[in-house]
C-alpha cells in the first residue's frame, strides 16, 4: 500500500491547434492504461475536461489537468521538472496554470484510494483553499444527473469568493470531478452549507443515490503556478 501524501500539486494544461490536442489526447490515454508512477508519487491522474465552464457533456479538447499527491514537495517539484510525458507536453502548450496545496480536511475515495494525510488538528487557515469534488456516477443515473448539471455550475460561477472552476474527469459521463479555487474558508462555507442555491442539488444526490463512489478534499494553496483564467466570462 503506498503511503498517503502530505502535497497536493495540480497543473492545468491548454492547448491550441490539432496537432498539440491530439498530442494531449494521446498522453492522457497511456496514462489511463499504464498510470503515473514516481517516487514519492502516492497518487496522480492526469484527466480531461468538459467544455465552457467544464461541466458538461462536451469535451473541452483543449485542457487538461494533472492532479497528484505526493510524499513531499521536493518530489513533486522534481516530477514536474524531470518527468518526460510532462516536458514532452509543456513544448505543445500554449498555457500552464495550477497550485501546489497540502491536505486540509476531506472524506470518500477515488479508485478505492484514500491518498491523502491530513492533519490531526484543524488549524486556522486564512488563506485561499481549493476543493476536489469527486464521483462515480451510476450508469442508471447518468441522464437525470447530466440534466441537473448545466444549472449547478451556473451557481458555482455566480457565488462570491470563488476564483475558478473547472469540471475535469477520466471517462466522460460516469467519472467526474471538479476542482475550484475560493478566496476563503468563508466564501466556501457560505456556498456549502449556507447558500440556497446549492441545496437543491444536495438533496438531489441524496434522494436519486447518483454516485457508486465519491470523495471531497479541502486543499490550503501555498502557491500559484502562472494564472488562474477568467472562467465567468
Amino acid at each position: 500500500m503506498k503511503p498517503k501524501g502530505r502535497h497536493i500539486s495540480v497543473r492545468f494544461m491548454t492547448f491550441t491547434g490539432f496537432r498539440a490536442r491530439w498530442r494531449a489526447f494521446g498522453a492522457m490515454g497511456i496514462s489511463l492504461r499504464q498510470g503515473i508512477e514516481a517516487p514519492g508519487l502516492c497518487f496522480g491522474k492526469m484527466l480531461g475536461s468538459g467544455a465552457g465552464q467544464g461541466f458538461s457533456i462536451w469535451p473541452d479538447w483543449g485542457t487538461y489537468a494533472w492532479f497528484t499527491v505526493w510524499e513531499s514537495k521536493e518530489q513533486s517539484d522534481d516530477f514536474w521538472n524531470s518527468n518526460a510525458i510532462f516536458i514532452d507536453l509543456r513544448g505543445y502548450a500554449n498555457g500552464v496554470y495550477g497550485w501546489d496545496a497540502r491536505p486540509r480536511k476531506g472524506h470518500g475515495t477515488w479508485n478505492g484510494q484514500e491518498p491523502f494525510a491530513f492533519p490531526e488538528t484543524n488549524s486556522e487557515w486564512k488563506g485561499p483553499l481549493a476543493v476536489l469534488t469527486r464521483a462515480s456516477i451510476r450508469r442508471r443515473q447518468a441522464l437525470r444527473f447530466w440534466w441537473n448539471v448545466p444549472s449547478a455550475s451556473r451557481r458555482i460561477a455566480e457565488q462570491p469568493g470563488v476564483r475558478y472552476a473547472k469540471g475535469v474527469g477520466e471517462y466522460p459521463l460516469i467519472e467526474q470531478a471538479t476542482l475550484s479555487v475560493w478566496e476563503s474558508a468563508e466564501h466556501l462555507d457560505e456556498f456549502a452549507y449556507r447558500s440556497r442555491q446549492h441545496a437543491p442539488m444536495v438533496k438531489k444526490t441524496r434522494k436519486y443515490d447518483w454516485y457508486s463512489e465519491e470523495m471531497f478534499v479541502r486543499m490550503e494553496i501555498l502557491n500559484f503556478i502562472g494564472s488562474l483564467p477568467n472562467f465567468k466570462k
